[in-house]
């Protein structure tokens, strides 16, 4: 097994071994990967962004592999996970909270001219080495990562937060009792 330590936004796939399972970690010190902990931490107002940042984590771990397939041609298996705690504030009350989020995925990518066959015309994920992977499509072999990363994070981002359901607003009166 292969550490990658520097995964970068784009996998040009003609970098990649084939048959090799390769594992990477990335966080807040990858520029790309810092630009969502930043988005994610946005909402909240209380102090500055690299405050923010200082008090917030992200991490996303994982391991790819290049096969290739006589039915899919060039593919690559991605499984991981991606762990957070960051910063936001409650819709109800405006007060600053803390979120975490633990999101294991696991995709495949398949050249897009594969998007119009039969086979995957109207489908978003396929069985593929004894597992089912959620479809993601490069182009010209370049797999975008990053975008696949932001897509897996923010389909599970809680956007409308709350802290606590039950608790009095302050100046709204609850009415009778």
């Amino acid at each position: 097994m292969n550490k990658q330590d520097k995964i970068g936004p784009s996998i040009n796939l003609i970098k990649l071994p084939p048959n090799l399972l390769m594992e990477f970690e990335l966080d807040q010190k990858t520029d790309w990967v810092r630009d969502f902990l930043i988005e994610m931490n946005e909402n909240a107002t209380d102090k500055t962004q690299e405050e923010y940042l200082a008090e917030t984590s992200l991490f996303i771990s994982g391991e790819m592999e290049k096969k290739n397939k006589p039915d899919l041609g060039e593919y690559l298996l991605v499984r991981g996970n991606i762990e957070s705690d960051y910063v936001t504030e409650c819709v109800r009350t405006l007060k600053p909270m803390t979120m975490q989020l633990d999101v294991p995925f696991k995709v495949i990518f398949i050249d897009e001219s594969m998007a119009s066959t039969e086979l995957f015309a109207d489908i978003d994920e396929t069985y593929v080495d004894n597992d089912v992977y959620q479809i993601y499509y490069y182009s010209k072999r370049v797999v975008e990562f990053k975008e696949m990363l932001h897509e897996q994070i923010f389909l599970n981002y809680e956007q409308y937060p709350i802290l606590d359901a039950d608790s009095k607003i302050e100046g709204v009166d609850s009415g009778p009792n």
